[in-house]
């Protein structure tokens, strides 16, 4: 069955469409105007499809709550209202006022749905909350943006202490479904159903986490209604994207990375780095640390080569560049960062490195920490630059706080991927890859297990290994987050996930990639 198709094709193989509000309501004006589908019965089969989620979800509950607003959200609930009643299930609708919804087709759905029995009543503050009773969030729908103010913003705030799950039409009420942002108190949904097409909002944090699972229904819109996407979903599959070693090759054919990294007393980094290149399936890793480290990091790398450089008190130094830039010779991308250490000389080699290295490179971890306030100056790069912050980090880059950036991780994305004219991984929950073209993109994957010391690190070998084969930054970066996520849904270690069990799994969770996609 239909659902939104989008007008331009994936940037990224096997990533999926995600809709702004806009792009959605347009389909829905397009759909009655240039094809004659009634509004209305948009409303009663957004209303239809959103009852039968719910009983699939819910095969147990016999009892509903409903919260409208004024809106053709509300509406949209009334008629969610009725099927369940009609289901036999005991119903309960509650409007700030105990008012029906007041737009044109939400009107008249109400009608019906209290012409049938369908209970409604003002909005109780002290109402009993029932655990046994599944809780309809139709509140706002996907064109507010801002707080809910009153008198929503107190049934959203009783909502919040429901005992029992939680169904949200479209978006999650508090939510902005074209940012992720929740500026206010918000609904947190255990199921949100939205319509027609995935919504941006419902898949970048905070959003994502008050969105809960998400389902998209087909409300009957056409499929010669074409959309603009505004950003593209990551699925696992994506990773496939990463081209396999080839049957007659060597190993310079398949890839060749040079990690730099290493300082006293953080020379694990470096190592989980260079042998995330090779297990993401780079045909070389050259390591080049600190001369005082070489022995320690070794050892830990037999499949390694690495090289000791130049240093100062066991940093990398002004002294390093030279050194590194002949180990760059015989690589195809460089990951540059991990466990570099904060030394006031290593800034100097950090920038050094960025001026005349002219490979496709991944910056990370202690690499960005040296460009505090400074992105610009990557653009000057005449090579590929994916850079991957975590929210703290691309706070430091932005000037910004990092509660700022957490609330408006796609501003914070999109910002500090046009200022540095590269492709921005910013890590986190629905890690966001974006580039100065505009591209948006969200993972799908990736849970709380991926927050682990070191895995970080894995991410950027993984990245690095793609770069080396030749894949463009953005493709390479969205690719490489995919195949991270599905490692540690392989690896399946839950709370106690290392960085080394994501190593382990990477070569598995690839292999199964590849064979769901027949590649």
């Amino acid at each position: 069955m239909p659902t939104a198709r989008a007008r331009t094709p994936a940037p990224v193989p096997r990533c999926l469409p995600l809709f702004d509000g806009g792009a959605t309501r347009d389909a829905d004006r397009r759909a009655t105007a240039r094809h004659g589908i009634p509004s209305l019965l948009l409303m009663e089969r957004a209303g239809l499809e959103s009852a039968r989620a719910i009983l699939d979800a819910h095969p147990d509950a016999r009892r509903a709550v409903v919260l409208v607003g004024a809106g053709n959200n509300g509406g949209d609930g009334m008629v969610v209202a009725r099927h369940l009643a009609e289901a036999g299930w005991r119903v309960e609708v509650m409007s700030p006022d105990g008012a029906p919804p007041s737009t044109q087709d939400a009107h008249l759905m109400s009608n019906v749905a209290l012409g049938l029995g369908v209970p409604l009543r003002p909005f109780d503050p002290g109402a009993m909350r029932s655990a046994d009773a599944v809780l309809v969030d139709a509140l706002l729908g996907t064109g507010t943006r801002g707080a809910p103010r009153e008198p929503i913003a107190s049934m959203v705030a009783w909502a919040r202490g429901w005992p029992g799950p939680v169904v949200a039409l479209d978006v999650p009420t508090g939510v902005d479904a074209d940012t992720g942002v929740v500026a206010g108190a918000a609904v947190r949904a255990d199921l949100t159903v939205t319509f027609h097409g995935d919504k941006v909002g419902l898949r970048v944090a905070p959003g994502r986490e008050h969105a809960g699972r998400v389902r998209v229904l087909d409300i009957g819109i056409p499929s010669a209604v074409l959309s603009d996407p505004s950003a593209w979903l990551v699925p696992a599959s994506a990773a496939t994207a990463i081209p396999p070693k080839p049957a007659a090759g060597e190993k310079y054919g398949a890839g060749a990375v040079l990690v730099v990294a290493g300082a006293p007393g953080l020379t694990g980094a470096g190592v989980l780095a260079s042998l995330a290149a090779l297990r993401a399936g780079a045909g070389l890793a050259v390591a080049a640390v600190p001369a005082p480290v070489q022995p320690l990091m070794a050892p830990l790398m037999l499949e390694v080569m690495c090289a000791p450089v130049a240093h100062e008190d066991g940093n990398l130094s002004a002294a390093s560049v030279d050194e590194v830039l002949r180990q760059a010779g015989r690589v195809s991308a460089i990951a540059l960062g991990p466990g570099l250490g904060r030394a006031p000389g290593t800034t100097a080699a950090v920038s050094g490195i960025l001026e005349r290295a002219e490979l496709p490179l991944v910056l990370d971890a202690d690499g960005l920490w040296h460009l505090e306030g400074r992105p610009e100056m990557l653009a000057a790069r005449r090579a590929a630059t994916v850079i991957t912050p975590h929210a703290g980090e691309a706070a430091r880059l932005l000037g910004w706080e990092r509660a700022r950036v957490e609330a408006g991780r796609r501003a914070a994305a999109t910002e500090l991927a046009a200022r540095g004219g590269v492709t921005v991984v910013l890590k986190g929950p629905g890690t966001i890859v974006a580039d100065a073209s505009g591209a948006l993109l969200v993972a799908e994957g990736g849970g709380p297990s991926l927050s682990t010391a070191g895995s970080g690190d894995v991410l950027t070998g993984i990245i690095a290994a793609a770069l080396a084969k030749g894949m463009a930054p953005t493709i390479a970066a969205a690719a490489g987050v995919a195949l991270h996520a599905a490692a540690g849904d392989h690896a399946d270690r839950g709370d106690g996930m290392l960085a080394g069990d994501l190593l382990d799994a990477l070569p598995a969770a690839m292999a199964a990639l590849r064979r769901e996609g027949g590649a």
